[in-house]
């Protein structure tokens, strides 16, 4: 694929792909996520991630509290590995909840950690439905939080999330504009509807900045300003 060939975002898409070196712990954790029919995060949204992650982590520092995140994915494996690569860079050791109720995905989640050499005490699992169990976090507690959920939960997830950042903390929706069928008026299904519905509410929120980004199927990241 080339830029001629190409739209310009799918270009740049494919050239941070083929320049990208995941580690053969990644490698081997995206494979076995996909095995078990698992989204995992194309290679521009890994980077953010790690962004994410080493910014949260050098903040963390510098206002001496151990960095910590929130997932809410299936894939929470592959997702903390990319998070705790941010960490690491930022020479902090974080602390990562995850939320999943399949026995499963949590399996395939350990193991991975526990590849990257992981110590047990730098995460945990909470074996539930993320909207159980999101609103009993402590308040103002976590530097930063990625989640995926079915449309019809964007708002909640969100709504149940925010809460629990820190002031300046950052939450991840990943594809939650669904590769751009959210502008498209003419698409009136449910999920579509649900989707540009959140996306509104989304906006409109007074305690937070939202920016929206193509990354993946389309990500809204919400910063919390108070």
């Amino acid at each position: 694929m080339n830029a001629a060939s190409s739209s310009p975002i799918e270009a740049i898409r494919e050239y941070v792909r083929a320049t990208s070196e995941p580690d053969e712990v990644t490698t081997t954790a995206v494979e076995a996520a996909q095995e078990f029919g698992l989204l995992t995060p194309d290679a521009m949204t890994a980077e953010f991630l790690e962004f994410i992650a080493t910014r949260a982590g050098a903040n963390a520092a510098a206002q001496g509290h151990t960095p910590t995140g929130i997932i809410v994915s299936p894939a929470s494996g592959v997702i903390g590995l990319h998070l705790f690569q941010g960490l690491n860079a930022a020479q902090t050791e974080g602390h990562l909840t995850c939320i999943e109720p399949e026995v499963q995905h949590q399996q395939l989640a350990k193991q991975a950690f526990a590849n990257a050499g992981q110590r047990p005490n730098t995460f945990r699992f909470l074996p539930s439905a993320p909207l159980d169990v999101i609103r009993r976090l402590a308040n103002d507690s976590y530097d930063m939080a990625v989640a995926e959920a079915a449309t019809e939960e964007f708002t909640a997830i969100v709504e149940s999330t925010l809460p629990a950042l820190r002031t300046g903390g950052v939450l991840v929706l990943l594809d939650s504009l669904m590769d751009g069928l959210v502008g498209d008026e003419n698409r009136t299904d449910r999920q579509t509807t649900r989707a540009r519905e959140a996306d509104q509410f989304f906006r409109e929120l007074e305690n937070a900045k939202v920016s929206r980004l193509p990354l993946g199927a389309g990500a809204t990241l919400i910063t919390k300003i108070s």
